[in-house]
């Protein structure tokens, strides 16, 4: 196993101590499996972000450059002002 020098505040650290000892953990311990809970949070964020987008990627392959935003803008804005004429 290999060792990594950290360094943290010394109020932050009597912190840890005493959830160690509270928990009957070791610091080393302790810090681990913070590191492990925070990775494994981050890992499940960035597949349900991907898991969310997948559903959008074949629409998107065949949209993109298709059609344009423009005209339907143009379309509805001149049926609008076409109503308001009428008044």
């Amino acid at each position: 196993m290999a060792k990594v020098m950290i360094s943290l505040p010394d109020e932050f650290l009597k912190k840890v101590d005493r959830v160690a000892k509270a928990q009957g953990r070791s610091r080393s311990e302790l810090i681990r499996e913070a590191l492990r809970a925070m990775l494994r949070d981050q890992d499940a964020r960035g597949r349900s972000w991907k898991q969310a987008l997948a559903p959008l990627r074949a629409p998107e392959e065949q949209w993109v450059g298709r059609w344009d935003s423009t005209d339907i803008i143009r379309y509805h804005r001149e049926t609008r002002h076409s109503c308001d004429d009428s008044r």
